[in-house]
């Protein structure tokens, strides 16, 4: 019995022994890895989440961000984008970057001001009114000092991409101010874009961007705040059939990183990143407005949607309807900020 046990360990211990010999455990001499898959541990991998179409502005731009900083990194750095909520919800992407789940996303301005309370500058209505204006905005004096405050969440502002103006989409004709009365109005969760619409006599409905289409097609919302690329591209004047061009306030994008992510690039990754998104800047503020009008363009020839164009005696009487939320903001939220504002605006009325 012993002479049978001691062979039996004899033989186990040789198989052992052979198998790490062939696996090299003995060996003294570095394991040879394939160069390509050394590649792959070094590639860096940013992971892009949006919430819109790949079709819109933010959609596209966000694209071509990934095709410059692949192009300027020689493949070194891959954004991976994914588009509409693939990965999550207008309502989770923003705790999903805090946590590192996703390293990049472009919440519309508006989404912050729950954390940040003086973004709300940028939803003051018909304070900005030309692309010109939009432009100076986002990439002003204003807009650094925004960027600068998501150092208060750990987070790093990179710049802002543009979306155009906002338009109303409703299930009656809205024409004048008092048309809004009684009526259930989607918003975003801004104070400054609910209050407005309270000014109105409608009833603020704040709902992620997740939501929308649901909330309309079952007819639980009257009407909704969006550019054209939002509202042609997920279909809303299918079921919201009038669109007023009111262009009462503008959207945009803040590009984001993480943090920590973003401290963990080298200067030399930093700065490819910032050069991609400064080489795009000025196309994607074009890109916004062509993409909008060309939606409009669509939209003119669905047989079943009214266009209707705000005139400026019933715009007069909006603006006047919403007038005290300026001098709210003013006062009470971030007087500085409504300054920059307006001398941002006041440089290209100069130019």
């Amino acid at each position: 019995m012993k002479y049978f046990l001691g062979s039996a360990v004899l033989t186990i211990l040789l198989v052992i022994g052979l198998i790490a010999y062939q696996q090299g455990a003995f060996s003294k001499e570095k394991i040879a890895y394939d160069d390509e898959q050394v590649g792959l541990d070094d590639q860096i991998i940013i992971n892009f989440s949006h919430v819109v179409a790949e079709n819109t502005p933010k959609g596209m731009a966000a694209k071509k961000f990934a095709e410059l900083v692949e192009e300027k990194s020689g493949g070194r750095i891959m954004v991976k984008v994914y588009p509409d909520g693939m990965l999550y919800s207008d309502y989770d992407e923003l705790e999903a970057l805090l946590d590192n789940e996703v390293q990049m996303i472009a919440p519309t301005t508006s989404k912050m001001t729950e954390r940040l309370p003086s973004w709300q500058v940028l939803d003051l209505p018909f304070v900005i009114e030309t692309n010109e204006q939009l432009k100076a905005v986002l990439t002003g004096e204003l807009s650094g000092k925004l960027l600068e405050e998501l150092s208060k969440l750990h987070i790093k502002g990179l710049t802002f991409w543009s979306n155009g103006f906002k338009q109303i989409s409703s299930n009656q004709p809205i024409i004048r101010a008092e048309d809004f009365k009684g009526k259930q109005i989607r918003t975003m969760g801004s104070d400054i874009i609910k209050e407005q619409y309270r000014k109105l006599n409608g009833e603020p409905i704040p709902l992620n961007f997740d939501d929308v289409y649901y909330e309309i097609q079952n007819q639980l919302i009257d009407a909704q705040e969006n550019t054209i690329s939002n509202i042609y591209s997920k279909k809303f004047y299918t079921m919201e059939n009038h669109i007023t061009l009111s262009n009462h306030c503008i959207m945009a994008y803040a590009v984001m990183m993480n943090e920590n992510f973003w401290n963990s690039l080298t200067e030399e990754d930093q700065q490819i990143i910032i050069e991609s998104l400064e080489e795009m800047q000025e196309w994607q503020f074009e890109l916004a407005e062509r993409i909008n009008g060309e939606f409009l363009e669509k939209l003119y020839k669905e047989p079943n949607v009214e266009i209707i164009q705000l005139n400026e005696q019933n715009k007069k009487q909006w603006m006047q309807s919403v007038s005290p939320l300026y001098e709210y903001f003013n006062q009470k939220v971030n007087g500085t900020y409504f300054n920059l504002l307006l001398q941002d605006i006041d440089k290209v009325e100069d130019f």
